[in-house]
């Protein structure tokens, strides 16, 4: 089954939210610094399989005619366009490749961490190979590959390998990334999410209905889990436009998050354990989960020690 239907859940809710007014921006953001993306000419042929007949084509106002309820989420990381191709070898299943074009590097690898799990594949600028569909990033596209019986995943592999050498461009990953402790310091890799709006975020960590932390189509975020001697937390770390809208961000989740805290930038939750927040500049801070006051801390130190990077 292609990705997209795995995410059928999640249509009912994004369509529920505020996230539609928004689409017009999404849809009016420029190319990556202004350049063109180069197009990509999908293989007709990758060893002993064979593009059937044409390639289909979507844009943003047919991308639901495709996979119905789904749409919501691609929309959300700036969706531009899309290809889909199905290779045979004579009878028997197909394999189907879906190519998404998306507004930014930065979207092509939200799209791909928003659903990571699975080790990785080899293919593009990151990938993984897990129930029977590989999923990868490049440039500015993010591409789902499967196949429509099990025992396909070395030619779907493949196909993937020979769509990936196709795309010219190399991407760049968030560069808020540069934030993040590495794996000595307790980063999970494959936890870290990439996020513009608070419906994505809440599908992986749930902090309130109300977009508290005021997110839109002009920031970006990432989601990670750290473990350590402060126990596995969350840590959430959000770039705004400006420092005005990250000081706006702050009061509105301490005034919604924790306003027993007073001026006090950490509580104690029911859980009995701690969380707490930072802002430099135009980049908020949160970590949530720790076992202490001092663990808290200590994670919130490391991160803020690392913001030049950024």
């Amino acid at each position: 089954m292609s990705f997209w239907r795995t995410l059928l859940g999640l249509g009912g809710v994004l369509l529920g939210s505020s996230l539609l007014p928004a689409l017009g921006l999404l849809q009016a953001r420029a190319g990556e610094k202004g350049q063109s993306v180069a197009p990509v000419v999908l293989p007709a042929q990758v060893g002993q399989w064979n593009m059937e007949g044409q390639e289909e084509s979507y844009g943003s106002d047919t991308l639901f005619d495709y996979m119905d309820g789904a749409a919501e989420l691609y929309l959300a990381y700036n969706f531009r366009s899309m290809k889909v191709a199905r290779y045979s070898k004579g009878e028997g299943p197909r394999i189907v490749l879906e190519l998404y074009q998306m507004g930014s590097s930065e979207d092509a690898f939200g799209i791909f961490s928003f659903e990571r799990e699975d080790q990785e594949a080899g293919v593009g600028q990151g990938s993984e190979m897990g129930g029977g569909i590989l999923r990868f990033w490049k440039g500015r596209y993010f591409a789902s590959i499967y196949g429509e019986a099990d025992g396909l995943e070395p030619a779907i592999v493949e196909v993937g390998k020979a769509l990936a050498s196709r795309i010219q461009e190399v991407g760049k990953p968030p560069e808020l990334m540069a934030v993040l402790p590495d794996a000595s310091q307790g980063l999970e890799p494959a936890s870290v999410r990439f996020f513009r709006n608070h419906v994505c975020l809440n599908q992986r960590f749930f902090i309130a209905n109300k977009n508290i932390l005021q997110l839109g189509p002009d920031t970006g975020g990432l989601l990670a889990k750290l473990s350590g001697p402060w126990g596995k937390v969350h840590l959430v770390v959000v770039r705004y436009p400006s420092q005005e809208r990250a000081a706006a961000a702050e009061a509105s989740f301490r005034s919604a998050y924790m306003p027993e805290a007073g001026q006090q930038s950490k509580v104690r939750t029911e859980d009995g354990r701690w969380t707490g927040t930072s802002r430099r500049g135009d980049i908020w801070i949160g970590v949530f989960g720790a076992k202490s006051q001092e663990e808290l801390g200590r994670v919130l130190e490391m991160v803020l020690g690392r913001l030049g990077k950024a």
